[in-house]
């Protein structure tokens, strides 16, 4: 129980972090804010400060950041409506950067302790005593791997989801040899074991500066983020379904049985859940961030906004089709649940 109400509050705290990224960029551009809550459901504490009423929820997940005019027309000069396109642009998009930040603050937190002495890198070292795929033509030590079939590279980890992707009668491999780049075509590379886990290669290991755990912590955000959507164009290919994905029910789910297993886990997940939310809220869909921004970029390309019952009407549309996709996922999370399925 104590593991449930931890991941419950983790995905809380996410969704807080977001809707404080919309309330602080608000705030700053002058943009009236009439609630700001922590939480769902009966409100328990509510204190007003500075024209924003501030309200502590009963349930802990979940907030919301109420702007004036947001949602239709308001004559306050200090609307959403009223405030200049940029800022408005960045009000939106706000909520997302908050969390890409959080989840990098998170991997930040997680790889500065000083047992990680260093990271694989990119870069071949040696390889394993038989392998074929080596000479001027193929790969040889010193070789910083770049891409694989035109997947970039930016970790250790890239390698393996790269050798993965294809290849079955080769691969064409970017690499920076001796500071030149130079491509790399059908090289030979097979995986040692049957789990595809070695394919014969040892990398060096960059020693752990503050620079180079910048540079890790970055991009292993960055691939959290490419993760996603290379999930999200397999769900649109056909190649995974609906009945895949999961809801906060499914993710709660997760979490807890993460946490059991380890801290650590339970960070990089956290992290991970970070970036797909900002990811998610961004794509250009009705009552999504992303779905606003657009809606923004129609007004400076029309430089007039699209009336705001017109984009009222989308978004009310697009609000009741995403409650019907999270109601169907919450479905499936309950009964995964309940069949151990």
């Amino acid at each position: 129980m104590l593991q449930i109400i931890l991941a419950i509050l983790a995905f809380g705290f996410l969704v807080i972090v977001h809707e404080f990224g919309h309330f602080i960029t608000a705030k700053k551009s002058g943009v009236q804010v009439n609630e700001f809550w922590v939480g769902m459901g009966p409100t328990l504490l509510a204190k007003e400060w500075h024209g924003t009423r501030y309200c502590l929820k009963l349930l802990p997940f979940g907030g919301a950041c109420v702007m004036e005019g947001e949602d239709g027309e308001s004559d306050n000069p200090h609307s959403f409506g009223h405030a200049p396109l940029p800022h408005r642009m960045l009000v939106v998009v706000a909520g997302a950067l908050m969390n890409f930040l959080a989840g990098f603050l998170l991997l930040l937190l997680l790889y500065t302790p000083a047992k990680y002495q260093g990271f694989s890198s990119t870069t071949i070292d040696s390889f394993f005593d038989g392998f074929t795929a080596q000479g001027e033509t193929m790969l040889m030590p010193g070789d910083e791997i770049l891409k694989i079939d035109g997947y970039r590279v930016l970790l250790n980890n890239d390698v393996r989801t790269g050798l993965s992707r294809g290849g079955a009668d080769g691969y064409d491999i970017v690499v920076r040899r001796n500071g030149a780049v130079k491509m790399l075509t059908d090289v030979p590379l097979k995986p040692l074991f049957d789990n595809g886990t070695k394919y014969g290669i040892n990398f060096t290991i960059e020693k752990k500066t503050p620079l180079v755990l910048l540079k890790h912590t970055l991009y292993m955000a960055v691939d959290f983020g490419r993760l996603v959507w290379d999930s999200l164009g397999m769900l649109v290919r056909g190649q995974v379904g609906v009945d895949q994905l999961s809801g906060p029910v499914g993710v709660a789910g997760v979490m807890a049985q993460t946490v059991r297993h380890s801290w650590e886990d339970f960070i990089l997940l956290v992290s991970f859940i970070s970036i797909n939310l900002g990811v998610m809220n961004l794509l250009p869909l009705p009552a999504l961030d992303g779905g606003r921004l657009l809606f923004l970029i129609i007004e400076a390309i029309r430089r007039k906004p699209v009336p705001p019952k017109y984009e009222g009407y989308v978004h009310a549309a697009g609000l009741a089709l995403l409650m019907l996709l999270m109601l169907y996922v919450t479905g499936q999370d309950i009964f995964r649940l309940i069949t151990g399925a």
